[in-house]
């Protein structure tokens, strides 16, 4: 028979694994490539990965119905067509930066389950010389 701390310490790094292997799966689970077009088409093996993928929303490229958007984003070499159902972000519009998540299909189309507006890192002030 096992002394009661010996068993209490199994028993400790029993859960303790348990706990490590949860955050681990967790953690491996969230993980998103974030890539850019180019970057995405040079990587075949990332084809039926989740993925998330920086461009720029091509012009004339926007087309709403019923509650879908499809448009083009590109980082001025590769561009990919975009199908998203919901709602678009307040800052999306055409030749503005992105970043789209989600998975290609089998015709080449990203199917898209978040969409995010991106802004410029550099700051203008909006009344200079105050």
């Amino acid at each position: 028979m096992m002394p009661a701390r010996r068993k209490l310490f199994v028993g400790a790094v029993i859960i303790l694994l348990g706990l490590v292997f949860a955050a681990y799966n967790g953690a491996r689970s969230s993980m998103v490539y974030y890539l850019t077009t180019t970057e995405f088409a040079g990587r075949p093996e990332l084809r039926a990965a989740r993925v998330r993928i920086a461009g720029r929303v091509q012009e004339g490229s926007v087309l709403k119905s019923g509650g879908e958007s499809r448009f083009v984003i590109t980082d001025g070499t590769t561009g990919y067509n975009v199908r998203f159902r919901g709602p678009l972000p307040d800052l999306f519009a055409e030749g503005k930066d992105v970043l789209v998540e989600g998975r290609l299909d089998g015709d080449g189309i990203l199917l898209a389950s978040q969409v995010i507006s991106t802004h410029p890192v550099e700051y203008k002030e909006k009344h200079p010389g105050r």
